[in-house]
Order: C-alpha cells, then sequence, then structure tokens
C-alpha cells in the first residue's frame, strides 16, 4: 500500500526536508502544509532586500516551485492544521480536509512574540513574514516617521531599509546597548556609528511602556516617561 508523509509547516526545514527525504528514496505520497501563501523562502533577507525593494519574493525562495513539482511534492499553501490525531493518524485542516498519514514531520517553525504592552493598533507593525514585511512596505513613505521597538539585527536592518526610502526613524532599545544580547560592545559601538551617520536615532536604555494612538499618530511612551511620536 502507498504510504502518505505530512510536513507541517513551510519552513526552510520543511523545505529541505522533503526533497531530502524523496532524495533518500521515499517514492510515496510527501504533503507540505503551510499557513503562509508563498513558497518556503529565506527570512534573514525580510528586513534587509526584501523590504528595501532591492530583491523580490522569488529571489529570496529556498527552491522555486519547479523543484518541488519535479519532486512530486504536493504543496497545500496557505492553510493551516487545526488538529492532530495520533491514534488515528490524522491531520485536519482548518478548511475542513482531512488527510492521513503514516509518517508525520512538524517543522512549523517560531510565531512572533507580541509586544505585551497596550496600545494595538492597525499602524503597530511585527515583521516575522512577507505579509508582515508587505504591509511595512504599503505604509512607508519619503518623510514619514517610524519607531523601531528592539535594537537587535532584525531592529537594526529594518531602520537601515526605511532610511533608505526616505523615512525618519528611532530606535528604541531597552538594554544599555544596541545588539547587546549577541556581541561585544566593541560591536555594539560600530553599529550605533553606522546608523546614527546615516541618520537613525537610537536611544537604549529605553523600554516601551504603552502605544498612545490619536488619528494623526502614535506615541510611544517609554517606562522613563519619553514619548517618541511615530506615524
Amino acid at each position: 500500500m502507498p504510504k502518505t508523509c505530512v510536513v507541517i509547516g513551510g519552513s526552510h526545514a520543511s523545505a529541505q526536508f522533503v526533497v531530502s527525504l524523496r532524495q533518500g528514496g521515499w517514492e510515496d505520497r510527501i504533503v507540505l502544509i503551510g499557513d503562509e501563501t508563498d513558497l518556503p523562502y529565506h527570512r534573514p533577507p525580510l528586513s534587509k532586500d526584501f523590504l528595501s525593494g532591492s530583491k523580490e519574493l522569488n529571489e529570496i525562495l529556498i527552491r522555486p516551485a519547479k523543484v518541488y513539482e519535479d519532486a512530486d511534492i504536493e504543496l497545500k499553501l496557505g492553510t493551516r492544521v487545526k488538529s492532530v490525531d495520533r491514534k488515528e493518524k490524522t491531520v485536519r485542516t482548518e478548511q475542513g480536509e482531512t488527510i492521513a498519514y503514516d509518517k508525520l514531520v512538524l517543522a512549523t517553525g517560531a510565531r512572533v512574540r507580541k509586544l505585551p504592552i497596550a496600545g494595538a493598533d492597525p499602524r503597530v507593525m511585527y515583521l516575522r513574514d512577507t505579509n508582515d514585511v508587505r504591509g511595512i512596505k504599503s505604509a512607508m513613505a519619503e518623510g514619514k516617521r517610524a519607531v523601531i521597538i528592539g535594537g537587535g539585527y532584525i531592529g537594526l536592518e529594518t531602520a537601515a531599509s526605511l532610511r533608505k526610502n526616505g523615512m525618519e526613524v528611532t530606535v528604541l532599545e531597552a538594554m544599555d546597548r544596541i545588539l547587546q544580547r549577541v556581541t561585544a560592545p566593541v560591536m555594539s559601538d560600530f553599529y550605533r556609528r553606522v546608523h546614527t551617520e546615516e541618520g537613525v536615532v537610537i536611544a537604549e536604555n529605553e523600554m516601551a511602556a504603552s502605544i498612545s494612538a490619536t488619528e494623526k499618530e502614535l506615541t510611544v511612551i517609554t517606562k522613563s516617561g519619553a514619548e517618541y511620536p511615530a506615524d
């Protein structure tokens, strides 16, 4: 009897796994289920090349569509798994489809961590996937103000991309220095200087406490009481 391997998640891991499984001799059905509508892609370029506009989605794909087609991988994109029945060996999607499996692989990756502060508003955006970036790009305009909460690599790369598009950018970092979790002080000093020279305002030891929203603008209020307006 033919067997089915179901892979849940459209991550880098799943994109590599399904091809390796086929190359390793699995001749039966392979189903890759991903809740994003795009083919699996590299995430690091999102805050750099993709956000800045220097690369299109097809340039950051892990593999082109033809690779999955040639390997006979069944793609179910834009599909979220609702439940897994390990006893019956089935997965059920939110669309109501039930798929039986012989082997099940979980490669769901991570979710963006929502900031636990008051101030939900459509103009408060996160950066984790391609749809997030598309939303940010649609809101970009020369002269607009952006406040970025988080002075890590993604925050700084996003700041550089927004500055490239003529925006006024402020980066808020809760710790003593940007990149404190991942690099030495000398590197923090280097990146602070580079970004400051490009016009980015960097505020360290500033932890966001709340976001105030009016029709005109947003204001990020920090624990020190400082206020940073943004569009």
